[in-house]
């Protein structure tokens, strides 16, 4: 699964409003209808660190590899223009290239 964090882009100190306020943007941005795939990961990513305790339990025992686009996402956030291709990417983590 994505970082929650990434997905929600919220900050890894926010507090449990913060992270609602994030979701609720999120899926005002994507509703269910739209994008029911992109809505699902966005729920099950809130439901990872909506509280206080779910964000420390998150942060002392999730121990799962970040995903390649969680990588490409800290290098280079969606607001920056020179994004290498997420195929390139994998590729490279892959050690193909």
């Amino acid at each position: 699964m994505r970082d929650p964090f990434l997905l929600l882009d919220v900050a890894r100190d926010a507090d449990d409003d913060a992270v609602r306020a994030a979701f609720l943007a999120a899926i005002r941005d994507c509703p269910p209808d739209r994008d029911p795939q992109r809505y699902e990961s966005l729920r099950q990513a809130y439901a990872r660190i909506a509280t206080r305790r779910d964000r420390l339990a998150f942060e002392l025992l999730d121990r799962e590899l970040p995903e390649p686009l969680d990588i490409l996402d800290r290098a280079a956030p969606l607001s920056g223009s020179c994004r290498p291709d997420p195929g390139v990417l994998r590729a490279l983590l892959r050690g193909e290239r």
